[in-house]
């Protein structure tokens, strides 16, 4: 996972309240006459997954290295097509063209009295036959970094952050032709390390993570525990300030499609590589200048200084056009031009046993429990397609590119999409969606069993009686459906400490630690298996459109600045509620025409938040991953600009009475 998300501040009790149901008593949307058979078939759902099967299929998917474009990619991606073909699903490889880059050369000599140079790999561990294969694993590096060939003096500079040069300054050290040395974290992006670096005059930056801040002392590191050993590197694209997909890419980048040059790829002008923390403890203990401040030390026992040693660094890449692989499996529904897409990336880093092979067993198990179902007479409402994507860790390439190949055919019918990524690495179960479908997380956790027996509610509330689903975010596939098309977006899954994040260590034999018996790649599949069931099952997708309501009208309230927008949010909000109840009304009368209507209505609220002619990749009114101080409305505070402040007021406030009159019967 391309990862930058943090958990949002707990919603209020009275918005967290017992979600609304129909008066069936059974899953909101469902006829009466549905339930007998979606009980069964809920029954098998929850049944079909075993943590067995999820192990082989981890043996399957992460037993060898497969990063985006090489040959372990597409032995990965031939496992899930013929896993999924098998179940019953119509599965197909889609092949694309991207710009691919891997390191060929990678070396760090320090120039002390007798040259020395550093061990870039990251150590064998004991009982993990899978991190001795140095040769597949190969050493850290950041996608798409530049090349560069740098002799000079070696300045730790923190977290190189603007404060942290101007502290260098005011110490008198000079950066300019160095090799930076910083800890990850503490605000800004590893690529930001990078531009920031290269403004200040350095030639190249190594990055590590700081012992002190990867939790070790909270428990054992890896193998023992779940943190950060000292010999794991974190390694990262280089891509986060361009817009997510190919940037080199003319159209769609389908096989024989032209591209620009590697150069329309935004990147720092200097490189950029990951180290362990032992490679840095090594530069570090060299150093005899001047003596770090001590909230800049790192978790080394012994004195760190800012420089006072020069080394010499080189890595060189190939570049490339080449093909990845998405996974696309389809199993037609009554209604054909109605989608329900879950989907999740599979290209990793290294292993990715985790980071994101749970993820690819999730929908391997939630293919063969429909497949099931299939086999039993079963046809879904709503068409299901699987997406298993390529180059999520490296630009989202995979997704994106199949998101706006087929954009019409999604703005028009696609219901929802579930994102599977890393889902089992701890005991914490959470969720994180658009506002829309925090009702469907929740009551499906009801029929479903947690990893230890329960039900999945009572494990969720004994962890969180409020069972709180976060804002989306940003870091993973879901992006181009909710922030490029609109959509409604979802994902859930059990976490905690991920010491092996983006590291050689994140194999099969780490699963003993992260997901012991892998009962919580079992329950994660039930889960979403159910979502997804009820999604594409109900006569009424379990959607609410007052949940979204009601958090766009809290934004506007705490914002604080239009009486406007206030009332057009109250006006929203009442059209919203009137929505949600006349589809539970058509549901219970068994008026499958009248919950279709209404069902269209939903769409076309939503629809008005969305900005078709924006020149930018984000197209939603309603959400932002970046930029922003909140992730709904976000553009609420360009209201403020003394420039652009009328204009997108008028903006807001004709989407929120566009969406009003959507809502209503009256605006038919």
């Amino acid at each position: 996972m391309v990862h930058s998300r943090a958990l949002a501040a707990l919603l209020s009790a009275a918005f967290l309240a017992a979600p609304a149901s129909a008066a069936t008593s059974g899953p909101r949307g469902f006829a009466a006459a549905q339930l007998p058979a979606e009980k069964r078939y809920e029954a098998i759902v929850d049944a079909s997954p075993s943590e067995a099967q999820a192990m082989r299929d981890e043996m399957g998917l992460a037993s060898y290295v497969h990063r985006m474009g090489q040959n372990g990619d597409l032995r990965s991606a031939t496992y899930m097509r013929d896993e999924l073909a098998k179940a019953g699903w119509d599965a197909k490889l889609v092949e694309y063209v991207v710009p691919i880059a891997y390191p060929t050369v990678q070396r760090l000599t320090l120039l002390t009295r007798q040259e020395k140079d550093v061990d870039l790999f990251e150590p064998t561990v004991p009982g993990d036959p899978y991190s001795a294969n140095h040769a597949a694993i190969g050493k850290p590096y950041s996608g798409y970094s530049v090349d560069g060939d740098v002799t000079g003096p070696v300045v730790y500079a923190n977290h190189a952050r603007p404060d942290d040069f101007k502290k260098l300054a005011e110490m008198h050290v000079d950066v300019r032709g160095a090799i930076i040395v910083a800890r990850a974290g503490g605000g800004g992006s590893l690529t930001g390390k990078a531009f920031e670096s290269a403004k200040h005059g350095a030639r190249a930056v190594l990055i590590f993570a700081d012992p002190m801040t990867g939790g070790y002392w909270d428990g054992d590191p890896y193998p023992k525990g779940p943190y950060r050993s000292t010999g794991a590197a974190m390694r990262n694209t280089m891509t986060f300030t361009n817009d997510p997909g190919d940037p080199t890419a003319i159209g769609i980048p389908v096989p024989g499609a032209k591209h620009k040059p590697f150069s329309a790829i935004k990147l720092p002008s200097i490189p950029e590589m990951p180290i362990t923390a032992n490679a840095a403890r090594e530069l570090l203990a060299a150093t005899s200048g001047p003596n770090v401040p001590s909230d800049w030390h790192p978790g080394f026992a012994m004195p760190v200084h800012v420089d006072g040693v020069r080394a010499h660094f080189t890595i060189k890449s190939k570049r490339f056009f080449g093909p990845i692989w998405d996974v696309i499996a389809t199993m037609p529904g009554q209604d054909p031009n109605q989608l329900v897409v879950v989907g999740g990336h599979r290209d990793a880093w290294t292993y990715g046993a985790v980071d994101p092979i749970s993820g690819s067993v999730d929908m391997l198990q939630l293919g063969r429990a429909f497949g099931k179902l299939k086999a039993q007479g079963w046809k879904p409402q709503r068409t299901i397609v699987i997406g298993s994507w390529d180059g999520e860790e490296l630009n989202l390439f995979g997704s994106d590119e199949w998101v706006e190949q087929h954009a019409a055919q999604l703005r028009a019918g696609c219901v929802a999409y579930m994102n599977t990524d890393e889902v089992a690495f701890g005991p914490q179960f959470g969720a994180y969606a658009t506002p829309d479908m925090w009702g469907v997380l929740r009551d499906a956790a009801s029929a479903v069993r947690a990893p230890d027996g329960r039900s999945l509610d009572a494990y969720w509330k004994a962890q969180d009686p409020k069972m709180t689903v976060t804002p989306i975010g940003g870091g993973s596939d879901h992006e181009p459906f909710v922030y490029h098309e609109g959509l409604p977006g979802a994902g859930a899954g059990f976490g905690g400490p991920f010491g092996t994040y983006h590291s050689a260590y994140d194999d099969v034999a780490s699963l003993r630690i992260f997901d012991p018996g892998m009962h919580r790649a079992a329950a994660a599949a039930r889960y979403t298996a159910m979502v997804v069931l009820r999604l594409a099952d109900a006569q009424y997708p379990d959607l609410r459109l007052a949940d979204l309501a009601d958090q766009l009208s809290k934004r506007v309230t705490a914002f604080g600045k239009s009486a406007l927008l206030t009332a057009d949010a109250q006006a929203f909000s009442q059209a919203a509620n009137a929505l949600d109840a006349r589809a539970d009304a058509a549901v219970e009368r068994g008026d499958a025409a009248a919950a279709a209507g209404e069902y269209k209505r939903f769409r076309a609220a939503e629809d008005a938040f969305f900005d078709a002619h924006s020149s930018a990749w984000q197209r939603s009114l309603l959400y932002s991953v970046s930029g922003y101080t909140s992730g709904v409305l976000p553009t609420l505070e360009d209201t403020q600009s003394s420039t652009t402040g009328d204009a997108a007021l008028k903006k807001l406030d004709a989407a929120f009475k566009a969406a009003t009159d959507a809502a209503s019967p009256s605006g038919d």
